[in-house]
């Protein structure tokens, strides 16, 4: 056996180098080996801090047999889907296509040229009821391709086809005008027709949300990232402009937002011990993850809490339990994620590897009441005050079957379970789990620690690097945009090279060492957007104009990749994938969807970064941010989940793009604008030459507007209340 995954720069293919599967990384060279032997693929789809997929490694590919029948009859290819997002999105799309869902481990089953016949997720190593074994869908696959080749590869071919048109269409949804029935464009966006819009869309998250447990829809439950930063935007705006009673949109906005905030923040979701969030949970009242911990998750709700902690929606208490959430989600960043590059790793494993090799899932963050009662012993607490303590804990066993069944949870002193809170703690708990905090925190560093996933990846860097910044200018904190300037350094000295037509970036990095895929748009737009942010944040600091500047040529090339165009050159999309080679299994590039997931998707990464570009009157080429967004009133009143990235860029597009020129004034006035900006997604412009700033000087700003038809800065007033007033 080759061992071909022995050296590879990715821990999720390391993990599978012992395996007797003989795995090829992808490739070209992989699919020659298939049509060399004449063989069907098995593609096998995951990541490094993946339970399921450490099961099935586990059952099937450490199985002898499992692999000699693989080794014989198909060449089997390990894909990291960090590292190929364009590839997952590919064969994610097929599976979700056959079976109605999807997931990870993706096992798919393709020809010599990558076109897919048959898809699947895990698969058990004996038979479940209907769910067949392994092994059965392994015989299944090689009889079809032996016996009934002409048929597979016909099968194959349809599938093909009707994905990429699937995939053709819905990227033409954000690029192309729709138009309603008397021909008028229908996906036009003002002022007036988005606070229609706005209506409907929180209309159907109402309808939508969990009124007991916060979130949207019932288990699992991911955190709704996305559409929580648009919801506190859209009531910052709306309370700032003080509408006149409780029943509009603005309230209604906060409040889902701040539910949802509240409910995760005080749920297992949340590590109370060391800061960060889980992946998702698999319960309705996030009382029991899935243990993974991903950046790009945190990166997200580090941007979402830094926001409700000086939020206008939000009173005293709930802003002090937001900042606690984020503060100690950046403590987390910095020490737990932080690689020895300067750079932040990709995620923590969901499982936990003992001394005897045996692996179990969330083991290092569960404490029974009996350890919750001896480490507040340990801190100085009274035998009551230790007791009330393990009272407060309404966690869960690790047992997601006996969860989902329904049946009674047998919880006894010593049964280890999550840590999870049904209501806010009080000041008098708060200080008894504080004061318990360094004990719990010394009993779990004796644990065995879930490994790390090392991989860098740009985009999620950047949107932490984002949601730094804008903490930073929330909290008025030096520290925290220190933290901030650091990582962006890194990230584009490490994972940027400039070229003609401006600087791409590549998508990871590990050890210090760039790996050699470009990045895909959302590498690229987040990287973006992470510099513009970074700017603002640093206005008057005389680093900001770097920043515009290198956000500016990562924009540059993005736009001169991105763009594909079909038929008779009116018709385009955005390429999601700039590589040369396309996807096995599609014919021409990987097309950018405009549906938001767990991230934004790259259209709303991309339409907030020429949003932002606009802003600060930078040049972006042809393209504005309105011609990607004509998706987001056909998507938003029936899926506003699907599209909510793309919905803060309109948001911002509809109120004129707006951005504060800074003449006069002191350094208060300074962070002032930008705590305002950053909640209002308004960025502060770098500082002129001219600007005069000093202890005694008068406030003095222009509102700066830009739009379809050019930008105008408006008269300079005193006030940044005055300034606002401007927008409607």
């Amino acid at each position: 056996m080759a061992q071909r995954l022995i050296n590879a720069q990715s821990a999720y293919l390391r993990q599978h180098a012992d395996n007797p599967v003989d795995w090829w990384p992808w490739g070209s060279e992989a699919f020659a080996e298939a049509a060399r032997r004449d063989t069907p693929v098995f593609v096998s789809i995951g990541y490094a801090a993946c339970h399921w997929c450490h099961v099935m490694a586990h059952e099937s590919f450490e199985d002898q047999r499992v692999a000699a029948y693989l080794n014989e009859r198909f060449v089997s290819i390990k894909v990291d889907r960090e590292e190929h997002p364009d590839v997952d999105d590919a064969y994610m799309a097929a599976t979700q296509a056959m079976t109605g869902q999807g997931g990870w481990p993706m096992s798919i089953f393709a020809l010599p040229d990558g076109q897919v016949f048959h898809a699947g997720t895990y698969f058990p190593p004996q038979r479940v009821g209907q769910v067949p074994s392994f092994t059965e869908v392994l015989q299944a696959v090689y009889e079809a391709w032996d016996q009934r080749r002409g048929q597979v590869e016909e099968q194959a071919a349809t599938i093909a086809k009707a994905l990429n048109q699937q995939r053709q269409r819905q990227a033409q949804m954000a690029t192309v005008v729709h138009t309603s029935d008397d021909g008028a464009p229908a996906s036009e966006l003002d002022q007036e027709r988005f606070d229609g819009l706005t209506g409907q869309i929180l209309e159907a998250l109402i309808a939508d949300e969990d009124t007991v447990h916060g979130g949207f829809g019932s288990a699992p439950k991911f955190p709704p990232s996305p559409v929580l930063t648009w919801l506190l935007e859209e009531s910052a705006w709306a309370l700032r402009e003080e509408a006149p009673d409780g029943s509009g949109g603005p309230d209604r906005a906060g409040g889902l937002a701040v539910h949802t905030l509240e409910a995760m923040a005080r749920s297992a979701l949340f590590d109370h011990v060391e800061g960060g969030f889980a992946r998702y949970a698999t319960d309705r009242a996030w009382q029991l993850p899935h243990f993974e911990k991903m950046l790009s998750d945190n990166a997200q709700l580090l941007g979402a809490y830094a926001r409700l902690s000086r939020h206008p929606a939000a009173d005293a208490d709930v802003r002090a339990r937001a900042k606690r959430v984020a503060e100690t989600t950046v403590e987390w960043l910095r020490h737990r994620m932080c690689t020895e590059q300067g750079l932040l790793a990709s995620s923590l494993d969901a499982d936990t590897v003992d001394a005897q090799g045996h692996r179990s899932e969330g083991a290092t963050y569960l404490f029974s009441d009996e350890q919750l009662v001896q480490a507040a012993t340990s801190a100085g607490l009274s035998p009551s005050q230790a007791r009330q303590l393990a009272r407060l804990n309404q966690g869960v066993p690790a047992d997601e079957h006996a969860l989902r069944s329904g049946a009674p949870l047998n919880i006894t002193e010593a049964t280890p379970r999550t840590v999870h809170f049904d209501e806010p703690l009080t000041e008098d708990d708060r200080t008894l789990w504080e004061a318990a905090l360094p004990e719990l925190r010394s009993i779990r560093a004796e644990r065995a620690q879930p490994a790390r996933d090392d991989k860098v990846v740009a985009a999620w860097n950047a949107q932490a690097i984002r949601s730094l910044a804008e903490a930073a200018m929330i909290w008025d904190d030096v520290e925290t945009l220190g933290f901030a300037e650091q990582l962006a350094e890194r990230l584009w000295a490490v994972h940027t090279e400039a070229g003609p037509s401006g600087t791409r970036v590549y998508r990871t990095s590990y050890d210090g060492a760039r790996g050699q895929k470009i990045g895909t748009l959302a590498d690229h737009a987040h990287t973006v957007n992470a510099c513009f942010s970074l700017a603002s944040a640093l206005a008057g600091s005389g680093r900001e104009a770097t920043w515009v500047d290198r956000g500016r040529q990562v924009l540059d090339y993005t736009l001169s990749s991105a763009v594909v165009r079909h038929g008779d050159e009116v018709t385009w999309s955005l390429a999601d994938s700039f590589e040369a080679m396309a996807a096995p299994g599609q014919s021409g590039p990987q097309l950018a969807s405009p549906v938001d997931g767990p991230e934004p998707s790259s259209v709303a990464a991309l339409a907030q970064a020429l949003q932002a570009a606009a802003a600060l009157q930078q040049p972006a080429g042809e393209i504005s941010t309105e011609d990607i967004l004509h998706h987001v009133p056909l998507i938003g009143p029936q899926a506003p989940l699907a599209v909510s990235g793309s919905l803060l860029a309109a948001r911002r597009v509809a109120a004129g793009s707006a951005a504060f020129r800074i003449l006069s004034g002191t350094a208060a006035d300074i962070s002032e604008a930008k705590k305002v900006g950053a909640l209002l997604g308004i960025p502060v412009e770098p500082l002129g030459d001219g600007v005069v700033i000093g202890s005694a000087q008068p406030l003095t700003l222009s509102l700066c507007l830009s739009g379809a038809g050019g930008g105008v800065c408006l008269a300079p007033v005193s006030s940044i209340g005055e300034a606002l007033s401007a927008i409607r």
